[in-house]
């Protein structure tokens, strides 16, 4: 009768601790969704800024929407706890959150820049 109890326990403990990393993943998922605005840039083609909107879909689709190239549509994931954004111009981030999960910080893995995006 204690085998049973400790087998049943050792079930019980190794199924919490699979599931405890699935939410994480799953609460960074949330965080996600939504629209954001990321902060005044500098127009490279002429004089004046403009921000950039984008919006992240909880069916991992996924839009940027650029004044000078209008709205680009894509697919977003989180893989090995990094953002991939596979669309027109992709990419794959490292991601923070901070503010109260209203400021989104992305760091290019490949490009080295980082943006700071605010949730609307």
């Amino acid at each position: 009768m204690q085998k049973q109890y400790g087998l049943i326990v050792i079930f019980l403990f190794l199924s919490i601790a699979c599931c405890s990393g699935c939410t994480q993943s799953d609460k960074d998922e949330e965080k996600f969704i939504g629209t954001w605005r990321t902060e005044l840039k500098n127009n490279p083609i002429g004089n004046g800024t403009y921000t950039d909107t984008r919006t992240f879909y909880a069916n991992g689709s996924y839009t940027t929407t650029n004044v000078g190239i209008g709205t680009i549509p894509g697919t977003w994931y989180l893989s090995n706890g990094k953002l991939v954004i596979d669309t027109y111009f992709p990419g794959t981030y490292h991601y923070s959150f901070s503010q109260n999960n209203t400021v989104l910080t992305l760091t290019s893995e490949t490009r080295g820049f980082t943006e700071n995006l605010t949730h609307r």
